[in-house]
């Protein structure tokens, strides 16, 4: 399935880093997770690219979402018919690209899609953040890549 877009597409040519994170937190990625959002959150030669779905996930884009820093959401679902309160300021300031890779009429996450994303973000990343991942994490294997990669 091609991908659908809603938003700023200039942000794919801007540095892409992807950021994953397990949905199981390691209390002791959280704290070095906070900082490097708060420091990345202020480069706009930078787009944050995730899924934003994760625990940590969801607040790495609280703090991004303060920032001026680029963002790609990549969604488990189809593109929004309307765009969330919290999401609109990025949006209307042309900072946040959406990108869906299901069908249309696709309303709730699956983990087949969560997948699929997941290796979206790391194929069209330049460079990978990881937190709270370990060897049973379902993103484990994606830290096997040639990309520069940062574990937190």
């Amino acid at each position: 399935m091609e991908p659908q877009y809603l938003g700023n597409m200039d942000l794919l040519t801007l540095r892409k880093v992807g950021f994953l994170a397990s949905r199981k937190v390691i209390p002791s990625s959280v704290i070095p997770t906070i900082n490097w959002t708060n420091k990345v959150s202020r480069n706009q030669n930078i787009t944050i690219v995730s899924g934003f779905q994760s625990t940590l996930e969801r607040e790495v884009l609280d703090i991004i979402l303060k920032g001026t820093c680029g963002i790609i959401y990549v969604l488990n679902r189809s593109l929004y018919c309307q765009i969330p309160l919290n999401l609109r300021p990025a949006f209307h300031s042309n900072r946040i690209l959406f990108i869906s890779l299901t069908a249309e009429k696709t309303t709730r996450p699956s983990a087949i899609n969560a997948n699929i994303r997941n290796h979206y973000i790391a194929d069209i990343a330049d460079a990978l953040v990881f937190a709270s991942v370990n060897e049973t994490s379902s993103l484990h294997h994606l830290v096997q890549t040639d990309k520069p990669i940062l574990l937190l």
